[in-house]
């Protein structure tokens, strides 16, 4: 029988092939519209700073639409996936510029993302990142840093603008640019931030304690007569908030918030959304109208039209904490439009009726 040898001088070959064969990289790619396509409104965006996305097919590395002038989770393409990056710090800079520092986490908190923003300006209504850059980190590999531009972009209005300009007859003055959405300090409460949302497609996933609490605290809601599709937030370990479809109207369906104890539903509570101040009835409510959750600084907003769609109301809200470790909505802006004249809007640029201070 006839023994297989190996000499000492292929060892060295042999334990490379071996590292070879062991990936430990991240396989960060480049994508353009194969991945935006579809998607022509606001954004925070970052490209490889030798690239550009209007002349490249593929430039972008991170892109963050934004709904009702909120980010919503972010994508970066490694390897074949798109992965999805949730904001995790709360830091806010002051003025109309970005942070020079967001940190971001993906699903699973497989990838962390570091954004350094360090060169930036304003340039009309958007904000240009002239020199930045994203590390991002995986467990078990090695972090992977890469040079950037970007900032924050509206072409969809500038396109529609443009439009509009070619049409002497008919052309229209620019919109006036979404403000974002003032969190001031000095609620009468502490911030929080929220889990990532994971939705539940039947009221069967959501605890008896929960649905209870909706029939005892929100009897106008029926949540049995919606597809009862939702959204359950981790507010810590120990609490949950419970986004809890209501009713279902012609042209939206609505919410109900509830928090609840992991370790025992039955001790739910309906949040309730406080009225604004000296305008209509004055009284609380409970429901919200094709509501939107931005997970990071615990902001539910609304964006509401009436009639035919040219009038209605846009509310904002933010979850506190309280004394007597409990839970609120502090009310941050309300925006109304209540005669449908025929022009259309988004709603964030409807008049203003209060902004918290």
């Amino acid at each position: 029988m006839r023994s297989l040898l190996v000499p000492l001088a292929a060892l060295p070959l042999l334990v490379l092939a071996a590292q070879a064969e062991e990936d430990h990289s991240i396989d960060l790619r480049l994508f353009g519209t194969n991945v935006t396509e579809g998607y022509d409104g606001c954004r925070l965006a970052f490209w490889q700073a030798n690239k550009d996305p209007d002349k490249d097919k593929y430039a972008y590395v991170f892109f963050a639409p934004f709904n009702d002038g909120e980010e919503l989770p972010a994508w970066m393409k490694v390897g074949k996936d798109i992965e999805s990056l949730i904001r995790q710090d709360g830091m806010q800079a002051s003025g109309r510029k970005l942070e020079d520092i967001r940190l971001y986490r993906s699903d699973k908190n497989r990838y962390t993302v570091l954004v350094e923003v360090m060169e930036q300006r304003e340039d009309g209504d958007d904000l240009k990142v002239d020199k930045g850059r994203l590390i991002i980190t995986r467990q078990g590999r090695f972090p992977f840093s890469i040079s950037v531009k970007g900032g924050i972009f509206c072409p969809s209005m500038k396109a529609s603008s443009a439009a509009a300009s070619d049409q002497a007859t008919s052309a229209q003055p620019a919109a006036t640019p979404v403000e974002p959405i003032r969190i001031p300090a000095n609620l009468y409460g502490d911030a929080i931030s929220l889990g990532r949302g994971v939705a539940f497609n039947t009221l069967s996933e959501v605890p008896s304690g929960v649905l209870d609490a909706v029939g005892r605290d929100a009897p106008n809601c029926a949540p049995a007569n919606t597809p009862g599709m939702g959204v359950r937030y981790a507010i810590s370990d120990a609490m949950t908030l419970w986004e809890v479809p209501c009713n279902l109207y012609a042209r939206a369906g609505s919410s109900v918030y509830v928090t609840s104890l992991n370790d025992n539903p039955a001790y739910s509570t309906v949040l309730l959304l406080p009225s604004v101040p000296d305008h209509g009835d004055g009284h609380d409510l409970y429901e919200l109208r094709s509501p939107q959750v931005t997970p990071v600084n615990a902001v539910v907003t609304s964006a509401f039209y009436e009639g035919d769609g040219t009038c209605g109301s846009f509310e904002a809200y933010q979850l506190r904490a309280v004394e007597g470790e409990a839970l609120e909505f502090f009310l941050l802006e309300y925006r109304e439009k209540p005669s449908c004249d025929g022009g259309e809007g988004d709603a964030r640029r409807f008049p203003l009726i209060y902004r918290a201070q």
